[in-house]
């Protein structure tokens, strides 16, 4: 099976665990493996291009965000410079720990989970809620609440190994490491875009929930951004099949 050339050779290396998400599963062995004697390779080609049709709407969807987020610093609902000031986050202290938890960029991650837990706890809670949001969502909302709820707690241990990484680079030399470290951050970041894409569709449907909803929308934005100065090259990694063609 691995010599079939349909296989994308890595193409496990940088995904974002979300196989029954993902559009190459036909091209990657790893999945091939686990899905033998299931499933067959035209099924898997005819769930993939599904899955390519919803990453492109989340797609479409992040791009309304981050319009969505400068609308409202625009129509006053944020401060001007609450939107484009730097944060401790946005640049990495002059000494870095040793421990790569302790990065601001990973101290955010965490925060963004605790966040996450706290909104849809809230959400339980209010006055009109007849059901757990999380165990009945709409079903309007139900793919949106899964981007949310798969990313939650991915963000974070992948900034962490990014920045050991990174932290590493010191120690040894090679290209390897920085590349690395690259590739885990734009993981990190597009899951992070992934999110953002999700919470702005949950924003006006929750109106009770708009201030907390909005404090999330920020919050990871800023950590969008500051992952991209402490990982300048991130964006411009390519990974084997999802961002270059392969034969």
């Amino acid at each position: 099976m691995a010599d079939d050339p349909e296989l994308i050779p890595g193409i496990h290396i940088y995904c974002d665990r979300w196989c029954g998400r993902c559009a190459y599963t036909s091209r990657c062995l790893q999945f091939r493996l686990e899905a033998e004697g299931r499933e067959s390779n035209n099924a898997l080609q005819n769930f993939d291009a599904l899955n390519s049709q919803f990453w492109q709407e989340m797609g479409d969807a992040l791009v309304l965000a981050m319009r969505f987020i400068r609308d409202i610093a625009a129509r006053g609902d944020i401060e001007a410079d609450e939107l484009q000031r730097e944060t401790s986050l946005s640049v990495p202290p002059a000494t870095l720990q040793l421990d790569a938890r302790e990065h601001p960029c990973a101290i955010a991650a965490l925060l963004y989970a605790g966040m996450v837990n706290e909104w849809f706890a809230a959400s339980d809670e209010l006055p009109d809620a007849e059901e757990s949001l999380l165990a009945h969502p709409p079903l309007f909302l139900e793919e949106s609440i899964q981007v949310i709820r798969h990313y939650n707690y991915f963000i974070y241990p992948k900034i962490v190994r990014a920045v050991e990484g990174r932290l590493s680079e010191g120690a040894a030399s090679g290209r390897d490491l920085r590349d690395d470290a690259s590739g885990t951050a734009k993981v990190a970041l597009i899951a992070i875009d992934r999110s953002l894409a999700a919470w702005s569709l949950l924003y006006k449907e929750y109106p009770d929930q708009e201030d907390s909803t909005l404090s999330i929308l920020l919050h990871l934005d800023r950590l969008r951004r500051s992952v991209e100065v402490v990982f300048p090259e991130a964006r411009a990694f390519v990974r084997q099949g999802f961002d270059a063609p392969h034969p």
